[in-house]
């Protein structure tokens, strides 16, 4: 297995590097899931603006849709030095799941219609597909759209609306026959947020950031609203998730790694720099194959993608890895550092209190479905064990 980068690729890294030095103070990069900071919130959108007009939100797409049409490694490339940086870009719902929907099943006209303004940070969306009673079994979802001559009426809640009071549009998945199967008869809309019978309430997370609770009450919009064909969401949803591109969380992990190994060179615990420490070795040790994993995956989905491969248990592996592995290794973090790794970023906070946040993050397990819910995935579909 060859996972080294040619001259171009690096050179492609190059300048996003430079990009990201120009363009990106250090006390302006913050994870957008986790902060409500409207000052923060401004930069992050100017921010993502200029990623726009560099072309690089939709460097993927097809240059007709107001992409770069570039291969899917260079994405890759970019989310590596973006998430390097904690680089604050909006917007992912839009560009990720809404698009690659589009992209997936989208006629034409809607692709020309959508994609464009969404590359250029014209269009903000958040995303209605969660409920409270159909969060991971997302084919249980019971919201509904019934057809109104050239309208469609919505009824129904969603829940676990990341970014919701801060875009425009709601990328809503609703039943719109009731009488099909759990996983036919669901159709993809594009909601606004700002029309009649579209209301939030707030759901406030642990690590400190806005979720919400959307109600949809018979909100009204029209059929060139509606994504795809009628009936065809599902399969729109699922290659959304699956199909949109290749994630880079590996180096959210490698990155604290390489800032603990730092700390533990320059500290000294009973007489001796921490590096010394033969336990603390060994748990660093620990920390760099949980890395190491992460980005063996994620290149293995660069490769699936490549070679036209459809992803090992129904795209649940990696899922079920990254999210399993955040907690523990927090937890080992935490460890390594001792108590004061509970404090929240001030005067005697080490690593200016990252540690602490890392560990409320690190229980974010809801969002593309619970490792719980995968692990059924992988062992029937990917094990074909009996339900």
């Amino acid at each position: 297995m060859d996972l080294t980068f040619t001259p171009e690729q690096d050179a492609w890294r190059e300048e996003v590097r430079a990009f990201l030095d120009a363009e990106l103070p250090p006390d302006k990069a913050f994870n957008t899931e986790f902060e409500e900071d409207d000052e923060l919130w401004d930069f992050a959108i100017e921010f993502t603006r200029r990623l726009g007009k560099k072309g690089w939100i939709g460097l993927t797409w097809p240059e007709k849709y107001g992409g770069l049409g570039r291969p899917v490694v260079d994405r890759l490339i970019l989310s590596e030095e973006l998430e390097r940086r904690e680089a604050p870009v909006v917007n992912t719902i839009g560009w990720g799941l809404a698009a690659g929907a589009l992209l997936a099943g989208g006629s034409d006209e809607q692709c020309r219609s959508w994609l464009p303004p969404i590359a250029s940070m014209e269009v903000h969306v958040a995303e209605g597909l969660s409920e409270p009673g159909a969060g991971s079994d997302l084919a249980a979802l019971s919201t509904v759209a019934k057809r109104d001559g050239d309208d469609w009426i919505v009824s129904g809640q969603k829940t676990y609306t990341t970014w919701g009071t801060r875009a425009e549009w709601l990328f809503t998945a609703a039943r719109s026959d009731s009488d099909s199967s759990r996983h036919r008869g669901i159709t993809m809309f594009m909601v606004p947020m700002n029309v009649e019978g579209v209301t939030l309430s707030p759901l406030w997370n642990l690590a400190g950031g806005r979720q919400n609770h959307t109600y949809l009450d018979d909100v009204r919009i029209p059929d060139e609203y509606r994504i795809g064909d009628i009936g065809q969401g599902w399969h729109l949803i699922m290659n959304a998730f699956y199909g949109g591109g290749i994630g880079a969380q590996h180096i959210y992990f490698e990155r604290t790694l390489e800032e603990l190994v730092d700390y533990c060179r320059k500290t000294v615990r009973g007489g001796a720099p921490m590096i010394e420490d033969p336990v603390v070795r060994q748990q660093l040790g620990e920390l760099a194959i949980l890395a190491e994993e992460q980005r063996v995956l994620a290149y293995e989905g660069l490769s699936n993608h490549n070679h036209q491969r459809p992803p090992r248990f129904a795209g649940a592996l990696g899922v079920v890895v990254s999210k399993e592995t955040r907690p523990v290794f927090s937890e080992i973090c935490q460890e390594i550092m001792g108590p004061l790794s509970q404090l929240r970023p001030g005067r005697w906070a080490p690593l200016h209190g990252q540690i602490e946040a890392l560990y409320r993050q690190s229980y974010a397990n809801h969002a593309g479905g619970t490792s719980q819910v995968k692990r059924m995935v992988l062992a029937t579909r990917g094990l074909g064990l009996p339900r």
